[in-house]
C-alpha cells in the first residue's frame, strides 16, 4: 500500500517554490524583470500619483501565474515601443479597475459569480474601496490563500463584531470559511483536512510526490467514497511512521466549489441562525471530503460518505472535530440513554429493594413475635 511518508508539514510547497527563485522563471520573463525588478520602478500620473509598476521576481516565480509568465497577462504589450503611450492612465484607482478585465480571459466563471455579489455591486456604485480582483488575490504574486486571510486583510474588525452576538466567535472564525455564511445561496460542505498538532500548522504534500490521493483511491476499493472503516484506514496509513509527528482531521465548513466564493451579499442577508449548521441533517454534512494542501496551497481533496462524521468507528479519526447537532453519532446517543437508565435504575432498584425488605422482613418479625408472647408469660 503507498505510503504518505513524503508528506511534510505545510509550507514544503512554498519554501521549494521560493527556492527556484526568479531563476526558475523563462527567459522572456527574465527580460521584463530587468527593469521592473528594480526597487521603486514607477510611472508619474498626471493627478500626482505614482504608479507601482515593480515585480518582485520571487514573488512571481512563487505564484500561480508562472506558468503563463508575463505574456499570459500583458498579451498587448509590444516590445518594440514599449512602454508606449501611457497618458490615458488617469489614476491608479482607474487603472486597476480596467485591468481586472484581463482577469477575464481566464476566469470568466469567476466573473459570473462575482457580477451579483456585493463587492461587484459596490465597484458599479462607484465605491473607491470595493475591492477588484487584486484587491483580494494580489497582482504578481498571486498564491492560494485561505478564504479568512483574503476576507480579513480588509475585514480586520470582523472578529471584534461577531463577538458581540456570535458564541465561540473564535472558534467559528477558525473552522468556518468566511463565505459559508456570507454567501448565504451556495453548497456547503466539511472538509477534513490532515492536520500537525506538534507543528500546529496542515500537512502538506511535496511538489512532485502526489502520493494522498493515490493512497485514498487504493483504500476506497469500491470508489464510492471513503466509508468510516475506510477512513479510519487511511489515518492509520498516514500515520504509519511512528516516529513522525501524529496526523489528525480537523474539519472545516467550506463551499463545495471555490469558485462560488464570489457570491458575497450584504452582511443583513448572511446566514445567522445556529441551526443552519447545528442540526441533524444539516445541509453542509451531507457533502464531505478528506484532503491534504497541496504543494501550490490549494487543497487536494477525496470525497468521504456523509456517515464517517457520525458512525462510532470515527470516534478516534474525528476526536478533534464535533459539531453539536451536525456530528450526532445514534448508537453513542443509546449509549447515554441506557447509561442514564442505568445511572437512575441502580438506585431506584436498590430503594426499593430496601424498602420492600423492610416492609416484608419487619412484618414476619412482627408477626413471630406474636406468637412467641404466650410462652413468655407462662
Amino acid at each position: 500500500m503507498v505510503s504518505l511518508a513524503l508528506c511534510a508539514a505545510a509550507g514544503v510547497a512554498s519554501a521549494a517554490a521560493a527556492g527556484n527563485g526568479a531563476d526558475s522563471l523563462s527567459d522572456a520573463d527574465k527580460t521584463c524583470l530587468q527593469c521592473h525588478a528594480q526597487e521603486g520602478f514607477k510611472k508619474d500620473l498626471a493627478n500626482g500619483e505614482a504608479l507601482s509598476l515593480h515585480v518582485q521576481g520571487e514573488a512571481f516565480a512563487g505564484s500561480v501565474h508562472k506558468a503563463i509568465g508575463c505574456a499570459g497577462c500583458h498579451g498587448d504589450v509590444d516590445l518594440k515601443n514599449h512602454p508606449g503611450a501611457t497618458s490615458n492612465i488617469r489614476s491608479v484607482r482607474q487603472y486597476s479597475v480596467e485591468r481586472a478585465d484581463t482577469c477575464r480571459q481566464c476566469h470568466e466563471d469567476a466573473f459570473k459569480q462575482h457580477e451579483g455579489s456585493l463587492h461587484a455591486t459596490r465597484l458599479r456604485q462607484g465605491s473607491p474601496v470595493a475591492p477588484v480582483c487584486t484587491g483580494c488575490h494580489g497582482s504578481h504574486s498571486v498564491s492560494p490563500k485561505t478564504a479568512y486571510e483574503t476576507c480579513v486583510s480588509c475585514h480586520a474588525a470582523a472578529l471584534g463584531a461577531h463577538q458581540k452576538w456570535l458564541p465561540n466567535a473564535t472558534l467559528h472564525h477558525e473552522v468556518v470559511s468566511c463565505a459559508a455564511c456570507h454567501a448565504p445561496t451556495v453548497l456547503r460542505m466539511i472538509d477534513l483536512r490532515l492536520y500537525d498538532g506538534v507543528a500546529k500548522r496542515w500537512v502538506s504534500e511535496q511538489e512532485g510526490q502526489a502520493q494522498f490521493e493515490k493512497l485514498a483511491r487504493s483504500i476506497d476499493a469500491d470508489g464510492n467514497g471513503l466509508d468510516p472503516r475506510e477512513l479510519r484506514n487511511l489515518l492509520k496509513e498516514v500515520n504509519r511512521d511512528a516516529a513522525a509527528p501524529p496526523k489528525t482531521l480537523r474539519g472545516r465548513v467550506e463551499l463545495r466549489t471555490g469558485v462560488e466564493a464570489h457570491q458575497l451579499s450584504d452582511k443583513a442577508q448572511a446566514l445567522k441562525a445556529c441551526d443552519n449548521c447545528h442540526r441533524d441533517g444539516a445541509e453542509p454534512f451531507q457533502n464531505i471530503t478528506v484532503s491534504i494542501t497541496g504543494p501550490d496551497g490549494r487543497p487536494i481533496r477525496y470525497r468521504a460518505q456523509k456517515e464517517v462524521l457520525t458512525s462510532v468507528l470515527s470516534v478516534d479519526s474525528l476526536r478533534e472535530f464535533y459539531a453539536i447537532g451536525g456530528t450526532r453519532s445514534r448508537f453513542l446517543d443509546i449509549l447515554f440513554v441506557l447509561t442514564l437508565l442505568a445511572g437512575i435504575g441502580v438506585p431506584i432498584g436498590h430503594m426499593t429493594v430496601r424498602w420492600l425488605s423492610r416492609r416484608y422482613l419487619g412484618k414476619g418479625s412482627g408477626q413471630s413475635a406474636t406468637h412467641d408472647s404466650p410462652d413468655r408469660n407462662r
